[in-house]
């Protein structure tokens, strides 16, 4: 098993933002429902509505890849309503291509797993 689970927050939604960004969050999760290779794609807002966290999980990291590839749009719409991502990767294996390549060119925080329940 090579699955990777993700959070990436949106740290500053601005009120004026707030409903574009909630129609925009939704265009994206439309497509994650066509999207095999997630998991989990969960969205949370702090409860003053100024950051939106997301909680994802994905079946490997080619899968964010892909993720993120057909939703850049939207994504930087988001991007441009609640701020930059706030990145951080917890992928069960440092090894492949695809580990390589969002270490290299995301601005993320990895971590490396060390324990726990499969």
């Amino acid at each position: 098993m090579n699955s990777m689970r993700a959070v990436a927050i949106f740290p500053e939604i601005l009120p004026e933002n707030l409903i574009e960004f909630k129609a925009v969050a939704t265009k994206v999760l439309a497509n994650v429902q066509a999207q095999r290779n997630i998991l989990r794609y969960d969205l949370f807002f702090t409860e003053d509505f100024k950051q939106c966290v997301v909680l994802e999980e994905f079946e490997s990291p080619d899968g964010v890849i892909e993720h993120v590839k057909k939703n850049a749009d939207l994504l930087n719409e988001l991007t441009r309503l609640g701020g930059k991502i706030q990145g951080s990767i917890f992928p069960l294996s440092q090894d492949g291509e695809a580990i390589q390549s969002i270490k290299k060119n995301w601005d993320s925080k990895f971590h490396s797993h060390f324990a726990g329940k499969i």
